[in-house]
C-alpha cells in the first residue's frame, strides 16, 4: 500500500516512519489474529499506548484486544493509509475506513508518537 508522503520521513532511530505506520493501519486490518499479533508485536514497544475517543488502554494485549473487538463490530470493514507527515518521533497521518473496495464510511487522523523504532503511543482522532 502506497500513500502521499513527507519523503523518507525517518524517526530518531532511523526507522521510515511512513513504513511503521502502513504496518499499524495493517495490524487494524489483519483478521487472522496469530498474524495480527505478530505484527503488532513488531509495531508497538511492549508498553504502548492506545488512545481514542472510545478508550484509553496500554499494552500490546490490550490494543489486540481492542482492534479485535473493532473487527467483529465491522468485520467486512478496513482501514486505508492517507498522509503521513512526520518529525522529531512523532508523525500525524490520514486514515479512512470502509467496506473493503468500497466508498469511506468514515475518515480521521492519528498521532504516533515513536520509542526506539516503534509506536509507543498512538492518539486517534474520528472526524
Amino acid at each position: 500500500m502506497t500513500s502521499p508522503t513527507d519523503s523518507d520521513v525517518t524517526d530518531e532511530n532511523g526507522a521510515n516512519v511512513t513504513d511503521l505506520v502502513a504496518a499499524y493501519i495493517a495490524v487494524w486490518n489483519e483478521r487472522n489474529p496469530d498474524i495480527r499479533q505478530a505484527l503488532g508485536s513488531e509495531v508497538f514497544a511492549a508498553d504502548a499506548c492506545y488512545v481514542d475517543p472510545n478508550t484509553s488502554i496500554r499494552g500490546t494485549s490490550a490494543i489486540d484486544a481492542y482492534v479485535a473487538g473493532w473487527q467483529e463490530q465491522f468485520p467486512d470493514f478496513g482501514f486505508v493509509l492517507g498522509v503521513v507527515h512526520g518529525h522529531h518521533g512523532l508523525a500525524h497521518f490520514e486514515w479512512s475506513f470502509g467496506p473493503f473496495g468500497g466508498p469511506a464510511a468514515a475518515t480521521g487522523r492519528d498521532v504516533a508518537v515513536f520509542d526506539q523504532g516503534r509506536i509507543g503511543t498512538v492518539y486517534g482522532f474520528f472526524d
